[in-house]
């Protein structure tokens, strides 16, 4: 069984101090509640619409603020997912690290889709790594990503049992969220986890909903758009069930020959057809 709590915490814009400080705060109150993995919004670390203030506050996964992160988890004895903007020698990402309860470093996922400016600072990821923790298997994605399908789908097939999303998601884009979220849940009948970011900060105004949804699509726990972490107790084994159970076999069912014929590797061009 797994026991995992969503932070939907407002972050001090640019002020990472301020946001570690948040951070092993929360850890230290989870702890308490047996919470064995706790996850933070994208960008947590320093807030997210950084644009060229990235290059002056990323960090290697070896800097100083994640030190401080995997010292506090050694400490809690949990397991921490946490946004953060990345710098690997000449290359910037926005990156989520997937720090384990004896405070190492399991891996990083950096963001595969790039939003607007962040396709001016950040280079894309090209990875889609899977995190094995005593429960089960997770993999992660961010905001953007989840509008592209063939992601979540990539992940259940490669033996995720959840997705989470740590998620950037501003005002007016409930009803993408929304969609989404239960929409990739149900057709890859995994568990789905997103916390997003909640309050105002510069100009844009983060809407929460952070929830937990089943692989039947529907939520097992939600907030709306206050500060909140939520926590529920989650049996992984539980996608494997759901699928034997119903007759919706997406997964089975997929006409590959189809997805070859299709050619759907190819790049779109708005002024062609295939």
């Amino acid at each position: 069984m797994l026991t995992i709590g969503l932070a939907q915490l407002k972050s001090t814009f640019m002020n990472k101090q301020d946001n570690i400080k948040t951070a092993i705060t929360t850890m230290r109150e989870c702890k308490e509640k047996a919470v064995d993995l706790i996850v933070f919004p994208e960008m947590f670390l320093t807030g997210y619409a950084l644009k060229e203030n990235v290059y002056e506050l990323a960090e290697p996964l070896e800097g100083p603020s994640l030190k401080q992160l995997c010292k506090a988890a050694k400490e809690n004895q949990i397991g921490v997912v946490i946004g953060f903007p990345e710098r690997k020698e000449n290359q910037y990402f926005n990156s989520a690290v997937f720090i384990q309860k004896d405070g190492t470093i399991q891996g990083v996922y950096r963001k595969v889709h790039l939003f607007e400016w962040e396709k001016n600072i950040f280079t894309a990821g090209n990875d889609g790594p899977l995190f094995t923790i005593e429960d089960g298997k997770i993999s992660l994605m961010m905001t953007f990503d989840a509008g592209f399908p063939e992601m979540s789908r990539i992940y259940a097939l490669n033996g995720a049992e959840m997705i989470i999303v740590l998620s950037a998601h501003v005002v007016p884009y409930q009803i993408y969220h929304k969609i989404m979220m239960s929409a990739r849940a149900l057709e890859n009948q995994v568990f789905l986890a997103v916390v997003n970011k909640v309050g105002l900060e510069e100009q844009s105004v983060y809407f929460g909903e952070s929830a937990i949804i089943s692989p039947y699509g529907d939520y097992l726990n939600k907030i709306d758009n206050q500060e909140k972490v939520i926590i529920e107790s989650i049996d992984l084994s539980l996608v494997y069930k759901t699928r034997e159970s119903l007759s919706m076999k997406y997964l089975e069912n997929r006409n590959l020959s189809y997805f070859k014929k299709s050619k759907l590797c190819k790049p779109y061009h708005p002024d062609k057809t295939f």
